[in-house]
């Protein structure tokens, strides 16, 4: 059997990121988002989740670019200056030059936790911004919270070379499923649910109808993971944040038609990260 979950990142992060996300559960194959609940709309996001209880809400957590969802003087080696750390290259010197204090990582990720189900969240899973969370010390971290807030699941992000690659996708490809493998016993003594493959790292601001159909075209047996990062326009929030991400390009891709058709004729199931 093949079963996809159709994960929408971010959710929370702005307005105009959650409507793209909710036109594409209601609209197109999105079934699963991650909820960033340090992000200016994740109050908003939360309401907009009770509303559709099909949609699996999982916790996008975030230890770079956003503010922290600690008071500041909580976690000072992490956010002293009001701030979590500007880039995962920031990030990963403190965390591996300790100047940046575990213990307060492990503060901030289980605020962020908190605050969610403040707001209502079930968490289906957990995954992570820039995908920190598979750095050594943070996913020990993050297997610790799992167990203790009953969260069931958590992304995986290794999967098949889909295509080509420009020289700086495959390197960040590389990287980051070998930061995943090298976690993959302490996942694997868990209890921890994870789909069986993962897409769209390399595709990540730039997903589009034929990049996503040939996703979908390549799916095997088991459970695979689409991650994406739809959204309707928000010229300020991109030229604030500083990346490319092609929001509207994204939405159009999980809404369009000859997507919802192929997977029909392949007999994909779409399911969350709470049906595995």
């Amino acid at each position: 059997m093949k079963r996809l979950i159709v994960n929408a990142d971010d959710f929370g992060m702005a307005e105009s990121v959650t409507l793209g996300i909710i036109k594409g559960h209601q609209e197109g194959i999105i079934t699963s988002t991650s909820l960033l609940a340090g992000g200016t709309a994740a109050g908003h996001a939360a309401s907009l989740a009770k509303d559709n209880p099909t949609l699996g809400v999982g916790i996008h957590l975030c230890l770079t670019i956003e503010r922290p969802v600690s008071m500041p003087e909580y976690i000072p080696s992490l956010a002293g200056n009001g701030r979590l750390p500007a880039g995962p290259m920031q990030f990963a010197l403190g965390l591996f030059s300790g100047s940046i204090k575990t213990a307060e990582i492990e503060t901030e990720l289980s605020a962020q936790i908190e605050r969610a189900i403040q707001l209502g969240i079930k968490p289906t899973h957990l995954d992570g911004h820039q995908h920190l969370i598979m750095l050594g010390p943070v996913f020990r971290i993050v297997l610790k919270l799992a167990k203790e807030y009953g969260i069931g699941a958590v992304r995986y992000p290794v999967g098949p070379w889909n295509g080509l690659y420009c020289p700086l996708r495959t390197m960040e490809k590389l990287i980051l499923e070998g930061m995943a493998k090298s976690q993959r016993q302490r996942l694997d003594e868990s209890v921890l649910k994870r789909p069986d493959y993962f897409f769209g790292l390399p595709e990540t601001g730039n997903m589009n109808v034929e990049k996503l159909a040939a996703i979908i075209e390549s799916l095997t047996e088991g459970t695979s993971e689409v991650m994406c990062h739809p959204g309707l326009p928000n010229p300020s929030l991109a030229s604030e944040i500083n990346w490319g991400k092609g929001w509207e390009a994204e939405l159009a891709a999980v809404t369009d038609a000859r997507v919802k058709e192929l997977i029909k004729s392949k007999g994909v199931e779409l399911i969350n990260f709470g049906q595995l």
